[in-house]
């Protein structure tokens, strides 16, 4: 004989998947048409199904399930949206102080390389040279 909370997880697991098949494209669709490229895209849609998880007792059923996974989508692209903007802000500010303590051109050049280096490492790579540069090592 099982567990009964068994029963409840499996439940549970079933009712997620069955949630996730019905779903996922229509909001892959929603959130591709709101970002910028394909992997924010991915993150988007991967911390809204984490959201429905954790919240699934919440997520109603029926024809209310999606309507109500757009709205998870809708806040979890707002804060991703919030996050990119601190961030292109952040390397805005990072650039202008650059440009301000050298203006020679070969240093421009070089400073045009490094931001573009800078844009092209992973989030949390430039979130900690970020804090580095801003609060110091240590």
């Amino acid at each position: 004989m099982r567990h009964p909370h068994a029963e409840d997880a499996d439940d549970r697991r079933r009712r997620f998947e069955a949630v996730y098949a019905a779903n996922f494209g229509p909001i892959l669709g929603y959130v591709l048409r709101r970002t910028e490229n394909a992997d924010d895209a991915a993150d988007v849609v991967a911390e809204t199904f984490l959201t429905a998880w954790r919240r699934l007792d919440d997520v109603p059923h029926g024809d209310r399930t999606r309507l109500w996974l757009y709205g998870a989508a809708r806040r979890v692209l707002a804060n991703h949206h919030r996050g990119e903007r601190r961030r292109s802000e952040l390397s805005g500010r990072l650039q202008g102080e650059l440009a301000g303590a050298h203006r020679d051109s070969d240093f421009a050049d070089r400073q045009g390389r490094v931001g573009a280096a800078f844009r092209s490492l992973p989030e949390a790579d430039r979130e900690l040279l970020a804090l580095v540069a801003w609060e110091g090592p240590g």
